[in-house]
């Protein structure tokens, strides 16, 4: 018998495992870089003068345009080109837009670099999953890419602890001076080190091997019958592969388009429930609350992938789907402790267990993506997918929300209301649309790891 890991066509496991950290340390500074501005709100307007309206289009539809619409042009380009060049581009590309958001004298260029933040964003993430998907077989994919999902969960974390710590102390440190740079506010400051650090991500990137793509053969998009799929297949018939599994494609885009939704929403206007109703500081939010969620969203992330994994290799080929339908209402509750319980006490535990569960969507969501989709056009149906969710979620989630408490409750102490309507809307219906999607998810699973493991007894 011959040895698995060298004849099974993925990389030995420190290869695995080594660029796997590269990408998540990629994916961490990504986070950092893109939610830092969400707490470093009231430096910005005072230093810039710019109102409400300006801030709410800076954190959410500057950064939102370029990432979504731009996912899917450079997800086609990391589908017919190296994948590693396109991220090592991207991060070069977000990381000095994010130095370059330092030095904005304006409202307009400051949207304009937050515009080439999401723009450089924009070619790490559906890439990356194709390289995670490429890195390590089906059955132990989900662990995988939970340890992927825990970049980004540490660098949401941080940046709300970062962000915090810059709040509390700006008052005290006044104007900084750099050499080269001269006087330069704190929240100027905490952009320059995002970017720079972030910058040198480039360097281990590099150094990581081109992950090996595995195509076996599966049904063509333009044919109802088996057929070799070709390397690099055009857009138009990605486009047809994903109509002809609509069954499939449809209901999961719609029942997580209706998860981001809420999920970027609240995560918007938590922090004004907080300030407003509770009365605290933006500081101890940050600070507070990436605390608080730091270890439940590892926890839940890995702990959802240890589980998926093992479901997966006894059979259970459409748990990932159920686990998400699962944890919708389970999040529903939670929202409702946060906003109505009577303790802090209590709606601390429930933010804790909001993001436990809430990691099980983030990983869960790329999983169930590259298991249910073959490999030559994981990286575009990965951005088309990304694409709506990203605009429904960053785009529609914050808004509709403060539409609701303008426009339905007209008082700006109701946002905790407003954020329990949309999360009830949402979350049933996401919840309910997942049970409709298990069959056709789990059909296009063992259609796509069959083909998979076929092309691997060859091998050996």
């Amino acid at each position: 018998m011959t040895n698995k890991n060298t004849h099974s066509g993925y990389p030995s496991p420190f290869i695995a495992w080594s660029t796997l950290g590269v990408l998540s340390l990629a994916y961490m500074f990504s986070f950092i870089d893109r939610q830092i501005l969400v707490l470093l709100v009231e430096p910005i307007k005072a230093d810039l003068q710019i109102n409400d309206t300006q801030v709410s289009l800076l954190t959410g539809f500057a950064f939102a345009i370029t990432y979504t619409v731009m996912g899917i042009p450079l997800g086609r380009v990391a589908d017919v080109w190296s994948r590693k060049y396109v991220i090592v581009s991207s991060v070069t590309v977000w990381s000095l837009l994010t130095i370059a958001s330092a030095f904005t004298r304006s409202f307009t260029q400051l949207f304009v670099t937050r515009m080439g933040v999401g723009f450089g964003e924009a070619g790490l993430t559906a890439p990356a999953y194709t390289i995670v998907a490429d890195l390590f077989p089906p059955g132990r994919l989900a662990f995988a890419m939970s340890v992927f999902v825990l970049g980004g969960a540490v660098g949401s974390a941080l940046s709300l602890m970062l962000g915090g710590l810059v709040i509390g102390f700006a008052d005290s440190l006044g104007t900084v001076n750099v050499p080269f740079f001269g006087s330069i506010a704190p929240w100027r400051l905490v952009l320059i080190i995002a970017g720079g650090t972030s910058l040198l991500v480039v360097v281990p990137l590099l150094l990581v091997p081109e992950a090996k793509r595995h195509h076996p053969e599966h049904v063509h998009p333009d044919s109802s019958h088996s057929a070799a799929q070709p390397d690099h297949m055009p857009f138009k018939g990605v486009l047809r592969y994903m109509q002809r599994k609509k069954m499939f494609y449809g209901l999961f885009i719609a029942a997580t388009s209706f998860n981001y939704l809420i999920t970027y929403g609240s995560a918007v206007w938590f922090p004004s429930y907080f300030i407003r109703v509770l009365g605290w500081e933006a500081a101890t939010i940050g600070i507070t609350v990436g605390l608080v969620g730091f270890v439940p969203l590892a926890v839940g992330g890995l702990f959802s992938g240890w589980l998926t994994d093992r479901l997966f290799a006894k059979g259970h080929r459409d748990i990932s789907i159920r686990i998400m339908m699962i944890a919708g209402p389970v999040l529903l509750l939670l929202n409702f402790v946060i906003i109505y319980a009577p303790l802090i006490q209590i709606k601390l535990m429930a933010v804790a267990l909001v993001y436990f569960f809430g990691a099980m969507y983030a990983v869960l969501t790329p999983t169930a993506i590259q298991l249910a989709t073959p490999s030559p056009i994981r990286s575009q149906v990965s951005a088309i997918i990304l694409f709506i969710m990203n605009l429904v979620g960053l785009g529609l989630g914050p808004t509709v929300i403060a539409l609701v408490t303008d426009y339905i409750f007209r008082d700006s102490m109701a946002v905790g209301h407003s954020i329990a309507v949309v999360g009830t809307a949402a979350y049933l219906i996401s919840t309910a649309i997942f049970l409709w999607t298990l069959k056709p998810f789990s059909h296009q699973v063992i259609t796509i790891v069959d083909e998979q493991s076929r092309e691997t007894l060859v091998e050996m």
